[in-house]
């Protein structure tokens, strides 16, 4: 009975001791909302939204390349001898891989352009994330970022005491 009630206070020390290990502040910054709210994060959309809209039109001008090839082998194919049809085909298929490469290449420059552009900000961020959280005594902060694929983030919930976004928001705008 002793060795079972020793047992339980040892226990419970244990889960004490523990809880008092987990019990430093925690913070977090809504990465969307400084992206939204200060100068840095609109110039940086307004970047993206150009290199995008840049790249667009790249890709629009190959698949309207592959639209007319095909419009005018689709008028003319009746009218053609059969090397004649085989090289518009071949003249075809090659706009289209063409179209294909060039539209492949933009989703990978825009995703890479995206990330140069966030790596600053995310530095910026850490910057002003730390003054605020050493001189507030936070032990952790966490950045809030919402992940479009599966709707869910690091922070699921978050305290409005706990949230830091307003104050590096305020910082970052200085």
């Amino acid at each position: 009975m002793r060795k079972i009630i020793l047992a339980s206070v040892l226990a419970l020390a244990v889960l004490f001791a523990a809880q008092a290990a987990w019990a430093g502040r925690v913070g977090f910054v809504d990465l969307q909302k400084v992206l939204d709210l200060t100068k840095m994060g609109q110039e940086i959309s307004k970047k993206i939204a150009a290199r995008t809209d840049e790249l667009k039109i790249k890709v629009k001008k190959a698949e309207l390349k592959v639209v007319t090839l095909r419009d005018a082998l689709k008028r003319t194919e009746a009218a053609l001898s059969e090397d004649a049809k085989k090289k518009k085909y071949e003249e075809l298929n090659q706009a289209l891989q063409e179209y294909q490469q060039i539209a492949q290449q933009a989703m990978m420059d825009i995703e890479q352009f995206k990330l140069s552009m966030f790596k600053d900000l995310i530095a910026k961020i850490k910057s002003v994330t730390s003054r605020i959280a050493a001189a507030q005594g936070y032990d952790i902060v966490l950045l809030k970022v919402e992940d479009v694929m599966t709707e869910g983030s690091v922070v699921l919930y978050g305290s409005p005491s706990v949230d830091l976004t307003d104050q590096v928001i305020r910082q970052m705008n200085l």
